[in-house]
């Protein structure tokens, strides 16, 4: 097994992580399937849709330098434990939430999101923490765990099919308390370099003033702030709104889009382990490259799956979307190893905070994508963003190709 190698206190701890991952999967499976539709109920409006979508973007990275900050300076595990009460007050005032009522909607969504980033970063600093030399393994096999989570979530609702989808958001803040009493009884309160971080350091006053500087003009890291906000803002063009879309212009059902989303999550399930691995042996460069082809392949397929629509052949849309959703898969768990290797070892000093860093600039690319992309559907065509998305893949693999090392 994975964590054979390992000790028993690190072992305890990625084994309760992983277990916590299926458990958040299942959550976020369903929520990813219902959420954008659920907005669309409410408004009636691609365009609005996409813009409290980008309102809940500001969430996700905005506030990444504070909470990178507080992971270097204060115990992660009691940080997990706070994003639990939320992620529940999120989804509850999702719940209240009625075409009269939309500030309840982005109040939640806020908090939802606020809770995303706060256990996400922890969660991932926790894992590299309590990891030997084989990350992209071990990375590999989490998203395993989260992604075989969110098969569970779509089988779910194609299974239940129940119109409204306060009951799914309902359903989430159940194993949301199960999630925190994992985080609060099974993991060790001692994170594993947590004696590092709390040394004192003459230079670290001085290391902190000047971190952003460092991270802005060493050439390095700048190529991976470029690179990874330039990566979120292309596929946020489509991705954005891209479950609304399913929903408004091929007027599927949420059971059809679970059925489309479950070939993506038992991708990334089979290929997440097999990806880390393929990431210690070629590197984070190479990995990186070989998922924009993947993520080309995605976008083609959707652009098939339009015209084809647009000329009246409609009885493919399942197979098209579908393959387009497993070559998606193949992008993400390529993607994602890679990902997180760079992402929490920026440096020797403040790493969460680094990544925190790294993480606001990405979070400024993504706040207009929902808004653009909501636009461009309103006022170009359907099609629009997704050729844009392929269009902004070449430019990435260009960057990548010239400026980015390993």
């Amino acid at each position: 097994m994975v964590f054979n190698s390992l000790d028993k206190s690190k072992r305890r701890n990625l084994i309760a992580l992983a277990i916590t991952k299926l458990i958040h999967g299942f959550g976020t499976g369903m929520f990813t399937i219902v959420y954008q539709p659920f907005l669309l109920e409410l408004t009636n409006s691609i365009v609005l849709t996409g813009l409290i979508i980008s309102i809940g973007t500001v969430m996700q990275f905005l506030p990444m330098p504070i909470i990178g900050k507080f992971s270097d300076k204060f115990n992660r595990k009691y940080l997990l434990i706070s994003s639990i009460p939320l992620y529940i007050l999120g989804l509850f005032l999702l719940i209240l939430a009625s075409p009269n009522s939309l500030n309840y909607v982005i109040l939640g969504i806020l908090l939802y999101f606020l809770g995303f980033i706060i256990n996400n970063l922890n969660t991932q600093f926790l894992v590299a923490e309590n990891s030997n030399k084989s990350k992209g393994l071990i990375f590999g096999f989490m998203f395993f765990s989260y992604f075989a989570g969110t098969i569970a979530g779509s089988l779910f609702i194609i299974l239940t099919q129940i119109i409204n989808s306060r009951f799914y958001f309902m359903f989430f803040i159940l194993l949301l308390v199960i999630e925190g009493i994992i985080f609060t009884f099974f993991i060790s309160a001692q994170s594993i370099d947590s004696q590092n971080r709390t040394m004192p350091n003459k230079n670290l006053e001085k290391k902190k003033n000047n971190i952003w500087v460092k991270i802005l003009t060493t050439k390095t890291s700048r190529s991976i702030l470029i690179f990874f906000t330039l990566d979120i803002f292309v596929y946020s063009i489509s991705l954005s709104i891209y479950t609304g879309g399913l929903y408004k212009y091929y007027n599927l059902t949420k059971a059809d889009i679970a059925f489309i989303y479950l070939w993506f999550n038992i991708g990334n399930a089979l290929f997440q382990i097999p990806a880390g691995r393929i990431t210690d042996k070629i590197g984070n460069k190479t990995t990186l490259i070989l998922s924009q082809f993947f993520g080309f392949g995605f976008f083609f397929m959707n652009i098939l799956t339009v015209i084809l629509w647009m000329n009246q052949i409609r009885q493919t849309i399942f197979i098209t979307l579908s393959i387009g959703f497993i070559l998606f898969a193949l992008s993400v768990c390529t993607f994602i190893p890679a990902e997180q290797i760079i992402m929490t070892n920026l440096g020797e000093e403040q790493k969460a905070e680094s990544y925190g860093i790294i993480s606001f600039f990405r979070g400024i690319g993504l706040i207009p994508t929902g808004i653009i992309a909501g636009l461009i559907v309103e006022n170009v065509h359907y099609i629009a963003p997704f050729i844009f998305s392929a269009i902004g893949i070449i430019i990435e693999l260009l960057f990548l190709l010239r400026f980015f090392h390993d």
